[in-house]
């Protein structure tokens, strides 16, 4: 009776503690943010989840949950009783911040276990995806409104607008980050850059592995379809090995940073380990937000092509998928196993047959073809215009090869984009348009579909009925689906551009078009309107990020798709009815 009582107190007073980190976040003055309070509220909790602990009947993975909890809260603790050894009764600020941080891990804990429940009451996948997009918007814009995040204050519209490019990773922004938000505003903007790359359910499935009380069937459905996995099978394990592969890339991403600034005196940052870990993460997110006033455009970067060619195969790497990344590793391992055994021990290794599926060779070939003939054409048609700043010829190769990758979906520039040609401008709309790979954390229409669609198109030139691709046969709901995707994003880009055309009549229909396309597919690049437009055209760009972001089919299946024919089958074809084309 005492632990059920104690599990209340709990439920209710998590959200306090939520409430409590954020009014001491947000409120410098704050009164009653010192290291006393905090630790004694690590202490009460901890105690608590102590007691709980020795309830006989809790659930399994509930008991998991305040397991974990209570050794989050622990450590705070432990590390409190050590510093209080060293420094003789004094509480240092490094305390201050372990005990934070303790406080926060621990209430993302009680909300991963909430989002558990959660999968299990709602029967519709999509839905759940959607919400978790459109409640992290509108956290992370009642976050970036606190005082402390801001050096001035900023309207909820801007805050919402920021919000959103960051958990939609876009890079849009209609705010200087460098100097209208404060070193928490931007450690809040890589948060939402972070759990919008990865997903709130990936997140959610990689807590969920240590309850240890694994996965529901309908908890893996929706993984599943997050991480674009047909099967459902080691779905928990394969969200875990997103999210560490994530933070390893990450990591060495921003150590590769570090080393690659020169001059490190010449950046623009307070803090040059946080430029670093900042552009990794928002690189390899693929969300395009920089802490320098005019992104990688800047002079303290602009001509540091190391740099440069890091940021870009971090995008690379992010905008290319996590499915595809595992098959192309397993590979690689099994090919290295291979030569090994047959140099160092005279063994023969026969590696499966089809190791390398045909997805990933759809993406890797069309990714390469899209960098290749991107960064011969920026290389061409901007030589003699925005190019002709870099006087060596390997810098302008470098930018060129960056220019081509960013366009797809990372919102990154090198170049003055007021500065552009015509025809880079419209070839920049198209890699925008098609953006980065399925299960990876780009936008666009996606570089499979838009391979599908065109060996379609080709296939039918030549009067075949099917598309048969490397002597497999592709299903006919893979290329209704490409077609569906391909057609139903132009009708929402032409009607974007229509309202903003309406609602900012002043404006070039270029920069507009180029805005939304931009926006959609969640690029980040703009000819440097954003600023200026209208409440009401930030709202419909605001819009447009998040469709983008979810998937106009998973918006369309969580609204259209009925609660009791989610797996239902039409057994019944009608007579067949011909329709002129053409």
């Amino acid at each position: 009776m005492i632990q059920i009582k104690l599990q209340n107190f709990l439920d209710i007073f998590t959200p306090i503690i939520f409430i409590y980190i954020v009014l001491s976040l947000g409120w410098k003055t704050f009164r009653y943010f010192n290291e006393e309070i905090l630790l004694g509220i690590v202490l009460l909790i901890s105690i608590i989840h102590f007691f709980i602990l020795f309830e006989k009947n809790l659930e399994k993975g509930y008991r998991s949950m305040i397991f974990l909890s209570f050794l989050v809260l622990s450590f705070s603790l432990v590390f409190y009783f050590v510093k209080f050894l060293f420094y003789y009764n004094r509480i240092t600020i490094d305390i201050k911040i372990s005990t934070v941080i303790s406080l926060i891990l621990y209430v993302l804990i009680r909300v991963t276990y909430f989002m558990r429940i959660v999968y299990v009451k709602i029967h519709n996948p999509a839905f759940i995806f959607i919400t978790s997009f459109v409640f992290l918007s509108f956290l992370g814009s009642i976050l970036l409104m606190l005082p402390a995040s801001t050096v001035n204050k900023i309207s909820f519209i801007d805050a919402l607008f920021t919000s959103t490019s960051a958990v939609c990773v876009t890079g849009l922004v209609v705010l200087d980050t460098a100097k209208d938000f404060t070193y928490l505003g931007k450690i809040f903007i890589l948060i939402l850059i972070e759990l919008g790359g990865l997903g709130i359910l990936t997140i959610t499935s990689f807590f969920s592995y240590f309850f240890r009380d694994g996965f529901s069937f309908k908890e893996a459905v929706f993984v599943s379809n997050f991480l674009n996995t047909k099967t459902t099978s080691n779905v928990l394990s394969l969200a875990v090995k997103v999210v560490i592969f994530t933070l390893t890339v990450e990591f060495i991403g921003a150590l590769l940073i570090y080393f690659s600034i020169k001059n490190k005196n010449t950046i623009e940052s307070d803090n040059l380990l946080f430029f670093s870990i900042f552009h990794s993460i928002s690189a390899f997110c693929n969300s395009g937000f920089s802490t320098l006033s005019q992104g990688l455009y800047s002079q303290s970067v602009r001509f540091n092509y190391l740099f440069q060619f890091i940021v870009a195969f971090l995008l690379i790497l992010g905008g290319i998928g996590f499915n595809i990344l595992f098959n192309f590793f397993t590979y690689l391992w099994l090919t290295i196993k291979k030569y090994f055994l047959k140099i160092f021990k005279d063994k023969d290794f026969r590696r499966p047959a089809h190791v390398v599926t045909l997805n990933t060779k759809i993406v890797i070939f069309t990714t390469f073809f899209l960098l290749f003939f991107g960064t011969i054409l920026y290389y061409i048609s901007e030589y003699h215009y925005s190019l002709s700043e870099h006087s060596s010829f390997h810098g302008k190769w470098i930018v060129s090869f960056f220019s081509s990758a960013t366009s797809r979906t990372a919102g990154f520039h090198v170049l003055n984009m007021t500065t552009l040609t015509p025809v880079t401008i419209l070839f920049t709309i198209l890699l925008m348009w098609i953006g980065a790979s399925p299960a990876s954390t780009g936008g666009g229409i996606k570089t499979s579909t838009f391979a599908l669609a065109l060996m379609n198109i080709i296939s039918l030139s030549r009067g075949k009925n099917r598309l048969e691709i490397q002597k497999k046969e592709i299903s006919s709901e893979s290329i209704r689906l490409s077609f569906s995707i391909i057609m139903l994003s132009i009708i929402i880009i032409y009607i974007g551009i229509l309202i903003i055309i309406f609602l900012e009549p002043k404006e070039d229909i270029l920069s507009i078009s180029f805005e939304v396309f931009s926006a959609f597919s969640t690029s980040g690049l703009s000819l440097g309107i954003t600023s200026n437009l209208s409440s009401g055209s930030k709202l419909v760009l605001i819009f447009l990020m998040l469709l983008g972001r979810i998937g106009i089919f998973n918006v369309m299946i969580g609204i259209l798709r009925r609660k009791n024919k989610i797996n239902s089958h039409h057994y019944y074809r009608y007579p067949k009815g011909n329709v002129l084309i053409n």
